[in-house]
């Protein structure tokens, strides 16, 4: 009885956790970081063009680089850091990014990254 009871909470639990994960609204990687070239704009699906001058910190557990994006014409070069394990944006991401103030814009893949470390 016992046994039946685990394995029916067990199963009540595996099935919400697929309804949870199912339902829940999926995001790509957010990035944060500082305009070096171009101004603040909101732009939704933009391409990422190149990254570059990927930089470790001492620890080795965040990379700081240089996005280059092409929003609908507009070029903008972002520096921004993120966590070693975060992939870094790369040639043919999409991306939307969205202004936080006149310097600093926050980015979103849009999807799975096409680059893995």
């Amino acid at each position: 009885m016992k046994k039946a009871l685990f394995f029916a909470g067990l199963l009540l639990f595996l099935f919400s956790m697929l309804y949870y994960f199912s339902t829940a609204p999926k995001t790509g990687d957010i990035f944060v970081g500082h305009l070096v070239e171009g101004r603040a704009i909101s732009i939704e699906n933009a391409a990422v063009l190149a990254d570059m001058d990927c930089v470790p910190n001492e620890e080795h557990t965040m990379l700081t680089c240089t996005a280059v994006i092409d929003a609908n014409g507009d070029i903008l070069k972002v520096r921004y850091t993120h966590p070693i394990e975060v992939p870094c944006l790369s040639k043919g991401d999409r991306v939307d990014v969205l202004p936080l103030d006149n310097s600093t814009v926050k980015i979103v893949r849009k999807g799975p990254p096409s680059m893995k470390h």
